[in-house]
């Protein structure tokens, strides 16, 4: 019998918590593996990596150190992917639970009003809330999270839909029980699974966006980041062609980290495809 390998495999989940927590903790770690200020000047100017041990990922233009800017460039994006994935996380189960209990006029208000967010460019929204809320790390945050609530909205709404005529619901309502303690302690914890698996990929996306941001200039001016990196190294890509190589990669194995993550996630929590190995 032949072995068959599978993206969607128990072993995606702990590849992508295995990645997920290096992330973590290298980007809490920065402090101690580089202190001092990222964006200080300490260095030669374009130092190439491994060509000096003090700068073993080199310097950029200006002789700042790169591997201190990608840890503490780690630090803005998952702080970014994770507090937007909070902020969509509120809005979508929240509105998509209540959506999906009651029906009637909220259900079709929440319909429309996925549609006509779904309808605007979510990056270019994304650009105008930050630009209205200026440049910051939370209003990156926010804007991120702002335009990706309704996904999570949709799947939590069709959750609670096939949950809320269960048998343990109809007989909570006979208790008389009210339709708050309903929805949070007998819906919400037998639907929420598809929408932890979800939360990964807004995650992923998140960080995405945030340099894609930082990028075109609307960033934390404060903070380093990864998309500002790239955005500063443009006009050297043909001499020091690394200063935007080492930070796309970050981001690529971020994004990927996370998912690994969230396929892992959504193959561990669906009944249909679980198997015996709890990974």
């Amino acid at each position: 019998m032949s072995a068959r390998f599978s993206f969607s495999t128990p072993s995606t989940l702990r590849l992508g918590v295995l990645c997920v927590a290096l992330l973590a903790l290298l980007a809490a770690a920065a402090g101690l593996l580089r202190p001092g200020d990222p964006m200080a000047m300490v260095g030669p100017r374009g130092l190439w990596p491994l060509t000096d041990g003090a700068f073993p990922l080199g310097t950029d233009q200006l002789g700042r150190d790169v591997a201190a800017q990608l840890l503490f460039g780690a630090r803005v994006s998952l702080a970014v992917g994770v507090g937007a994935a909070a902020v969509a996380t509120l809005i979508g189960v929240g509105l998509g639970a209540v959506a999906g209990y009651f029906g009637g006029v909220a259900d079709h208000l929440l319909s429309r009003l996925c549609d006509y967010v779904q309808t605007l460019p979510s990056f270019l929204l994304s650009m105008v809330l930050v630009a209205v809320l200026a440049p910051s790390i939370g209003s990156v945050m926010v804007a991120i999270g702002l335009t990706s609530w309704p996904e999570i909205a949709r799947l939590t709404r069709a959750e609670v839909l096939r949950i809320r005529n269960a048998d343990w619901v109809l007989a909570a309502r006979t208790m008389g029980l009210g339709h708050g303690h309903i929805l949070l302690n007998h819906v919400l914890p037998n639907g929420i699974a598809p929408v932890v698996a979800m939360i990964a990929a807004v995650v992923a996306h998140a960080v995405l966006v945030e340099a894609a941001l930082a990028f075109l200039g609307l960033g934390d001016p404060n903070l380093v980041s990864w998309g500002a990196m790239i955005g500063n190294a443009r006009p050297l890509l043909r001499t020091l062609w690394y200063l935007m190589a080492l930070p796309g990669l970050a981001i690529f194995a971020t994004v990927m980290a996370f998912t690994l993550l969230g396929n892992g996630l959504s193959e561990r929590l669906d009944p249909r495809g679980r198997r015996d190995d709890p990974w």
